[in-house]
């Protein structure tokens, strides 16, 4: 078969299953499955496919006619610029979050203006870290565009597998050139600019203090999760809940989504230091009792930044 034909096949059983995206699904798992770009996918639609790579494709379509996303096919998902590894074992990236990481880099950034005259030396954690792609990209961005800033950077989640996950995408994304294995589940790694410590453990795992705070925690309210999920994502469900007891305890004590964020809220506040800023996204429809849960843990300045469609998404607060 050519390229041609074995796209067509795929995007027709992607849209008899109902796949809204049927031809850029079967664009992305082209790409994947030759190891090249767009381009090439595009202007070679006569190349003769291998019998091997016919049935690994056949594998792909099949797999992606359940549900399973793209991105837990290919373990890639782009997000801020950046390729990032991902498994079942941590949510995807979504454009949404962009948003959130976007702010961070302008008030690290706004942060970093109050001293030019020595190496600013900034401390940030990353909350339910998952792939890391939150820490990693305002690291990378930041240091793309500052010179006089060095980083010391928290990154916790309660899945173990989560940190493998993101101890990948911190060595691959931000080639670290010095590795430290130290006590069980924390791993340190960094050159010269940035030091990141994986912590397994919950929320901010008792660490000291920081200046900036992300997270995107699980904030789905309870009884959504199973509707969510029924769709074949396979996107883990610790991840999402966030209405489940600490360790992921089966019976949630809420259903407001809002249960890991009650705890996290206060924490952070007490975590941060003068001055500094904690970030976090949440859902759109809990955007209001989130502002209420920062303005009565003490935060000033509580603002709530749009996503790409409109939603209230991502809300910042500052110790002052």
């Amino acid at each position: 078969m050519t390229l041609f034909e074995i796209k067509k096949n795929a995007v027709s059983q992607f849209a008899d299953a109902g796949l809204p995206t049927a031809e850029l699904d079967a664009d992305c798992l082209l790409q994947f499955l030759l190891n090249k770009d767009k381009t090439f996918v595009l202007m070679n639609r006569d190349l003769e496919i291998t019998e091997e790579q016919e049935k690994k494709f056949a594998e792909y379509v099949e797999k992606r006619k359940t549900g399973l996303p793209v991105a837990y096919i290919t373990h890639k998902k782009e997000f801020f610029n950046t390729e990032f590894y991902v498994t079942e074992d941590v949510l995807i990236p979504k454009p949404d979050t962009e948003i959130l990481v976007q702010e961070a880099v302008n008030k690290i950034l706004e942060f970093a203006k109050r001293e030019t005259e020595r190496t600013l030396f900034i401390r940030i954690a990353d909350i339910c870290t998952g792939s890391g792609c939150i820490a990693i990209s305002v690291v990378k961005e930041v240091l793309s565009k500052t010179q006089n800033v060095q980083f010391e950077v928290v990154m916790t989640d309660l899945s173990l597998e989560a940190i493998s996950v993101a101890r990948k995408n911190v060595y691959d994304i931000l080639d670290a050139s010095t590795t430290i294995l130290c006590e069980a589940g924390i791993v340190q790694s960094g050159d010269h600019r940035a030091m990141i410590k994986l912590v397994n453990g919950d929320l901010l795992c008792s660490q000291t203090q920081f200046d900036f705070i992300f997270s995107n925690p699980p904030y789905v309210p309870h009884k959504m999760v199973d509707e969510l999920l029924r769709d074949g994502r396979c996107e883990p469900r610790s991840a999402l809940d966030g209405d489940i007891d600490l360790y992921n305890s089966s019976q949630a004590k809420s259903d407001d989504g809002l249960s890991i964020i009650r705890r996290l809220v206060p924490d952070a506040y007490k975590a941060l230091n003068k001055g500094g800023s904690f970030l976090m996204e949440s859902g759109e429809y809990q955007a209001e009792s989130v502002r209420k849960l920062f303005n009565d843990a003490g935060f000033k300045n509580v603002v709530t930044y749009k996503d790409l469609e409109g939603q209230e998404r991502v809300t910042a607060g500052e110790k002052q």
